[in-house]
């Protein structure tokens, strides 16, 4: 048995739901929660992974547990937001939408099948998963909704036009929660990681080759997920996990023309 470990207390006795729980940011969001006093729900499909992760989560908060399910099979996501409410105590305090799937495919190369999955993942299964929970959350009047987009949203989507779409699909849906939810006691939280050192870039079937990703200027997932953490203490609509990106973005939608026909002079 794994030996307790301190906690900082936070998020003490609140519950989580982290989707793509199983490595990259979202492991380490799920792990930065549980270090905080939170009982965590960790999603994903790899089960062994969650284990993994769990294991972890649980030398902190013992209550924490593994929910193995495939979102891009939408039409059992209810069926699953049943299943985690009841696995964690009967509550859902703060829900992470960072489940996701890349597709780095080009425009002329991109297929219905493509198109399809990636708006089904990115971008339809955290709109099923939220509308499941929130309904709960507006009767307690408490409650946050963190939807992870990215920066291909705001710098450059070349390769990646459809998943950068489904990004800014979740952007402006988001947008919107957050404006109907005000005065609620629910907040919806925007959250921008950039580029960061996990599993996420590297060689995927069905995708284009990845692209470089520079070791010195990329975000560790513990940086991101310390970023994501510290959003619910604010009531700002957007965040981004680091001033870079925060600058990128600002310097695009400033003057989104000439940002972008100095990228095509390259």
């Amino acid at each position: 048995m794994t030996a307790r470990r301190e906690r900082v207390g936070r998020f003490e006795g609140r519950r989580v739901l982290v989707t793509g729980a199983s490595s990259g940011i979202g492991a380490a969001t799920a792990l930065a929660f549980a270090r905080e006093g939170a009982i965590v729900g960790l999603a994903a499909r790899r089960a062994d992974r969650l284990a993994a992760v769990l294991e972890q989560c649980r030398a902190y908060t013992p209550d924490s547990v593994a929910l193995t399910v495939d979102l891009a099979r939408l039409d059992d996501i209810d069926a699953f937001a049943v299943r985690a409410v009841e696995e964690l105590g009967g509550t859902v305090d703060v829900l992470v939408n960072n489940a996701g799937i890349p597709k780095r495919r080009k425009a002329a190369s991109l297929t219905p099948d493509d198109l399809h999955e990636v708006m089904a993942v990115n971008f339809e299964a955290p709109v099923r998963l939220t509308a499941a929970l929130l309904p709960a959350m507006l009767e307690r009047g408490d409650g946050h909704i963190v939807n992870l987009s990215s920066m291909g949203v705001h710098m450059f989507s070349y390769g990646v036009g459809a998943y950068a779409a489904s990004k800014a699909a979740v952007e402006l849906w988001t947008e919107a929660l957050h404006l109907e939810l005000g005065g609620t006691g629910v907040a919806a939280h925007l959250f921008v990681p950039g580029t960061t050192l996990t599993e996420f870039s590297t060689e995927r079937e069905g995708n284009d080759p990845p692209f470089p990703v520079d070791p010195a200027t990329a975000a560790t997932p513990e940086q991101v997920a310390a970023a994501l953490l510290d959003c619910l203490g604010t009531e700002v609509f957007i965040t981004y996990a680091t001033e870079r990106d925060a600058a990128t973005a600002k310097a695009k939608n400033t003057d989104p023309n000439a940002f972008l026909a100095q990228l095509r002079r390259r």
